[in-house]
């Protein structure tokens, strides 16, 4: 990368400190509702571009893409997975806002409280969340130190991109709080729907469009592609599923359900979400696939990088293009802190309100608060040594989250459209989802899968269970009421 390219980036990253002074100054109270939820009060515009930037991360720049490389068109199914996570989110994202209002929630658990009582239930899916949220943080830390050394030609190693960026993103985000972590949100959120139209622009221009584009992948696929048959469409359609109820019950995100000022808010940011995969996934997945003719022989891990080597790629082929390659690169780099920052916040809102709170009655809200600011920064430092560790590909990394977090689905999902639904059977769906996703990954339970991912599998068995569990509860009482 050019020295433009690098100082674009490095401006950019000075800016974010001082929007975490401006959220510190516009904070109204010292309290977890304010430094956690913004007061509870967005706006349709900053809710839609907080939730677009935290949705698209790293992991759509560098996990999709890489994924595209390696496996090929299948990947395309990842934009109807986004896609699909707006209609999970109208099965409960109502009733959770509401819910929020009235009784002040701040943590996904507050709601399963509310809705199951304090047990096994509760313990269970936090544990889920705090996994799902380490592994989302740990990729796209790994996904920025990737970056970091392709921005600055290797004078600064992922290690020193990482806690660099960490220290960033640990100073804003104690300042302001999500205030502060919605007002980048909405800059990087700009810069990266930029980013991802210009880039597949270039690409395209590259083959004289995107006709002749497609034409071309279609009738060279790399070797490494598996065809389009049977079991790659179930692979894609169970993609699908995995995606939409994983995402839509990411602690961050359910967050974001309870900061909105209103339903109607929620609802229109909802509308704005629904066409984003077409603007942002498919152009990244298109570009890593047309990649495979421009840069081919990458594989492994390697092809994580697809990305930022095709844009230093078109950039050696068109010059004039350099500040347009150096917003992109800043919208990469802004697309792995909007989620970073936002995760991190969530993990830290976790520690500080439902164990620190408990472990802790009698303190102030205004001392909850200043544990939550070093919780930020202890949580930030702790996440990026642990990242520097990482051994797999982003993509694996990102199924084997999201596998898991789809079993907290139903608790949030039924939850709200069964008052009647118990917390036992949610449990022991639970239970019953992750022991078959978790086996099924690590070969304890020996089947045939077809295609289909394990957490979808896993889930399966979660809403059989549940479903037997409820109908013999409700036979039970029956029983119970005609003796």
């Amino acid at each position: 990368m050019s020295d433009t390219v690098f100082w674009f980036v490095i401006i950019y990253l000075c800016a974010l400190p001082f929007i975490g002074i401006l959220g510190r100054l516009r904070s109204q109270e010292a309290s977890l509702k304010d430094y956690y939820l913004a007061g509870g009060m967005l706006s349709t515009l900053p809710l839609f571009l907080t939730l677009y930037a935290t949705q698209y991360s790293g992991n759509t720049l560098f996990g999709f893409a890489g994924n595209a490389y390696r496996a090929g068109p299948v990947t395309l199914f990842t934009a109807l997975g986004m896609m699909s996570v707006i209609f999970f989110y109208l099965m409960f994202g109502k009733e959770l806002n509401a819910k929020a209002k009235s009784l002040h929630f701040i943590t996904p658990a507050d709601y399963l409280e509310h809705r199951f009582g304090a047990g096994a239930l509760v313990k269970l899916v936090n544990l889920v969340l705090i996994f799902a949220l380490a592994s989302y943080v740990l990729t796209n830390f790994k996904a920025v130190g990737l970056l970091a050394e392709q921005v600055s030609n290797g004078r600064i190693s992922a290690a020193y991109g990482i806690f660099g960026l960490a220290l960033i993103m640990a100073f804003y985000e104690s300042m302001g709080g999500m205030r502060s972590v919605v007002w980048t949100d909405m800059l990087q959120g700009t810069l990266l729907l930029a980013g991802c139209l210009g880039l597949v622009i270039c690409v395209t221009a590259q083959f004289g469009g995107l006709v002749p584009m497609v034409n071309q992948i279609v009738a060279n696929p790399s070797p490494d592609w598996a065809p389009m048959d049977a079991k790659q469409w179930r692979s894609g359609l169970s993609l699908v599923v995995l995606f939409g109820t994983a995402i839509a019950v990411y602690p961050h995100a359910i967050q974001r359900l309870y900061a909105a000022r209103q339903w109607s808010t929620l609802r229109n940011s909802f509308w704005l979400m629904g066409v984003m995969p077409f603007i942002t996934t498919v152009p990244v997945v298109l570009s890593a696939l047309a990649a495979t003719l421009l840069l081919p022989g990458m594989s492994g891990r390697e092809a994580d990088q697809v990305m930022p080597r095709l844009v230093a790629f078109l950039m050696t082929e068109t010059p004039v293009l350099e500040l347009f390659f150096a917003l992109f690169m800043a919208a990469a780099m802004a697309a792995i802190m909007s989620t970073l920052d936002s995760a991190m916040l969530s993990l830290g809102s976790i520690f500080t309100h439902d164990f620190l709170r408990h472990a802790r009655p009698d303190a102030s809200e205004a001392s909850l608060t200043r544990s939550g600011r070093i919780m930020s920064w202890a949580l930030m430092l702790a996440m990026a040594g642990l990242a520097l560790s990482l051994p797999q590909d982003i993509w694996s990394l990102i199924v084997i989250k999201l596998d898991l977090l789809s079993q907290a689905f139903p608790a949030f999902a039924l939850g709200a459209l069964i008052p009647a639904l118990s917390a036992r059977s949610v449990l022991i769906g639970l239970v019953g989802g992750c022991a078959t996703a978790i086996g099924l990954r690590y070969g304890v339970i020996p089947m045939q899968t077809g295609g289909l991912h394990f957490g979808v599998i896993g889930l399966m068995v979660n809403l059989s269970l549940i479903g037997l569990s409820h109908i013999g509860e409700k036979r039970r009482r029956t029983a119970a009421d005609a003796a």
